[in-house]
C-alpha cells in the first residue's frame, strides 16, 4: 500500500529532504518517549518518506530517545519495533482485524522479550523479576506528592502485578487505532486506501466482540475469585475492542451531521481523553445505533480530506 506517495516501487533510493528527514527523527524519538504514539509518528515516516528512509528516520528516532531523551532501552525497543510492525502493515495493506491482533502479538513478545533478558541478565526468574519491578514500581508511586496518600497499594499492586500484562495489550491496542485513526483523520491515508476515512466508516466487528464483552462485563462482576484479574484482564481488552468500536461509532455520526473536521477534532480528544467508558458504550449499542441509521442514510458520505479547518 502506497498512503501518500504513489511510485510503484518504494524500495528505490531516491533524494530526500535532510532537514525533513532530521525532523522526523526527532519527532519519532518523542513519538517513542511517549510510548503510545510511537506507532502515530512510524506510520507518518511511511507516509511521508519511501523506503529505506522512513525506516532510516525511525532507527535515527530510537536513537535520539535513546541518547538524549534518556529513555529506557527496553522502551526504546518496544516502541522501535511495535510501531515498525504497525507501520509495515499498513504499508502491505493488511486486513484491520489482523493488524489489531498482529500487532497485540507483536507487543506482547517483544515485552516479554525484554523482561525475559533483564531476568537472565540478573540471573533470576522472569516471574521473580516481573513481582520485583512491580514493588520497585509501587515504592516509586508511594514517594510521589502527586497522588493521593489515601490509595489502597497493596490493591494497585495486586492489579499491576496480575492485571499488568493485559492493561499493556489494552494500551497497545489504543495505540494502534490512534495511528490508524490518524492517518485517515488527517488525510495520510489516500481515499482507495483500506484506512481511509471512508472505509472505516464502514468497519464493523463482528457480534462476537460485543456478545463477548457483555459476557466478561458480567463475569467481572461476580467473580471474586483468584480468576477475577484474568477475567478483568480480558475485559479490559476487550474494551479496547469496543473503543475502536464506538470510535467508528462517533464518526459516522458526526459524518452524517456534516460536522466540520476542525470540530471533529476537538470532540474525538475530548472523548478520548473525558469519554473512554462513554464511547466504549457506544461500541457496544453501535450495532443497533449503526443498523438504525443505515435504515435512514444508506450511504456514507465520505470526509472531504482535502476539507478546510
Amino acid at each position: 500500500m502506497q498512503l501518500v506517495n504513489d511510485k510503484p516501487d518504494k524500495t528505490e533510493v531516491k533524494s530526500v529532504d535532510v532537514f525533513a528527514l532530521i525532523s522526523q527523527m526527532f519527532l519519532v524519538s518523542l513519538g517513542i518517549a511517549t510510548w503510545v504514539f510511537a506507532p502515530m509518528v512510524m506510520v507518518f515516516s511511511h507516509c511521508r518518506f519511501t523506503n529505506p528512509w522512513s525506516k532510516l528516520a525511525g532507527l535515527g528516532g530510537a536513537i535520539l530517545a535513546l541518547l538524549f531523551l534518556e529513555v529506557s532501552l527496553p522502551q526504546v525497543i518496544i516502541g522501535f519495533v511495535f510501531g515498525l510492525v504497525v507501520a509495515d502493515s499498513l504499508s502491505k495493506e493488511t486486513k484491520l482485524l489482523q493488524v489489531f491482533f498482529q500487532s497485540l502479538a507483536v507487543a506482547l513478545f517483544t515485552a516479554v522479550g525484554c523482561l525475559l533478558w533483564a531476568s537472565f541478565t540478573e540471573n533470576i526468574k522472569i516471574g521473580d523479576y516481573w513481582i520485583r519491578w512491580v514493588g520497585n514500581l509501587i515504592a516509586q508511586l508511594k514517594t510521589s506528592n502527586v497522588l493521593d496518600k489515601a490509595i489502597d497499594w497493596s490493591l494497585v499492586q495486586d492489579l499491576i502485578l496480575y492485571e499488568g500484562p493485559f492493561l499493556y495489550l489494552s494500551a497497545s491496542l489504543l495505540s494502534v487505532w490512534i495511528a490508524i485513526g490518524a492517518a485517515a483523520h488527517f488525510g495520510w491515508a489516500k481515499e482507495a486506501s483500506p484506512y481511509s476515512s471512508k472505509e472505516l466508516k464502514a468497519f464493523r466487528l463482528p457480534i462476537v466482540f460485543t456478545m463477548a464483552f457483555s459476557i466478561f462485563f458480567a463475569a467481572s462482576v461476580v467473580v471474586t475469585s483468584e480468576y477475577r484479574f484474568v477475567v478483568g484482564g480480558l475485559f479490559r481488552i476487550l474494551s479496547g475492542f469496543m473503543f475502536v468500536q464506538g470510535s467508528i461509532c462517533l464518526s459516522v455520526l458526526l459524518a452524517q451531521r456534516g460536522v466540520r473536521r476542525s470540530v471533529r477534532t476537538l470532540i474525538f480528544c475530548v472523548a478520548i481523553l473525558l469519554g473512554f467508558y462513554a464511547l466504549v458504550g457506544m461500541g457496544v449499542m453501535s450495532p443497533w445505533l449503526l443498523r438504525k441509521k443505515r435504515g435512514v442514510s444508506p450511504q456514507i458520505l465520505p470526509i472531504n480530506l482535502e476539507e478546510q479547518t
